[in-house]
């Protein structure tokens, strides 16, 4: 657990929410959290300043709503199967990955400090 107070930016979680194009879902790197509580920016132990995201690793490449506009067409199953999967194989995991309850980790570094200094964060749902 962090001994630091989350930083959330009310107005920028607001404007990003979870169906817009601007958080990505998956394992990536950079790029906006795609947060499934509350964002947590922690703050950097030498200067103070928010950190800025490096890396995500999620259990899920993508959610029940994100697959229609993340999944690539060529992961996707028969779209005439209205019964069937949306996706195919292991589109949805293919790590394998089961962090939490489909959560994820963020990583986050401060790239003010000449030494660079790194955090996290563990969401879940």
């Amino acid at each position: 657990m962090s001994r630091h107070t989350p930083t959330v930016c009310r107005e920028e979680h607001d404007a990003m929410d979870s169906g817009s194009l601007a958080d990505a879902p998956g394992i990536k790197l950079g790029g906006y959290p795609s947060w499934t509580q509350e964002p947590y920016w922690p703050d950097c132990e030498g200067c103070g300043e928010r950190m800025e995201h490096l890396l995500t690793v999620s259990s899920w490449e993508f959610d029940g709503e994100s697959w229609r506009t993340w999944l690539p067409e060529e992961d996707r199953a028969d779209a005439n199967d209205p019964d069937g999967p949306r996706w195919k194989g292991d589109a949805h995991n293919p790590a394998g990955l089961c962090l939490g309850d489909a959560g994820g980790v963020y990583i986050f570094e401060c790239r003010t400090c000449p030494e660079r200094p790194i955090g996290h964060w563990f969401d879940c749902s």
